[in-house]
């Protein structure tokens, strides 16, 4: 799908695992910086499974973070115009 189609109705404050996922991303990345810098290879083995588990909260229930709050009045089907 190209960029140009991307779904952007996602607000950061309908999204209940935003902080999470921010927090897995930190503690993942610096992990794995140290343990590349350290040359600790389990360090980074650490690291890439919390980026993992970080991306996997995406499928957790009411992940989408999508909602209607952004229709438009006029554009909903219940309105008449007559």
């Amino acid at each position: 799908m190209p960029l140009l189609f991307l779904d952007r109705v996602r607000r950061a404050d309908d999204y209940p695992w935003l902080a999470w996922k921010v927090r897995f991303f930190a503690a993942g990345a610096a992990l794995a910086l140290g343990g590349i810098m350290l040359q600790i290879d389990w360090i980074v083995m650490l690291a890439t499974g919390i980026l993992v588990a970080g991306f996997f909260l995406r499928f957790l229930p009411s992940g989408k973070g999508v909602t209607d709050h952004g229709r438009d009045e006029e554009n909903s089907p219940t309105t008449n115009d007559h």
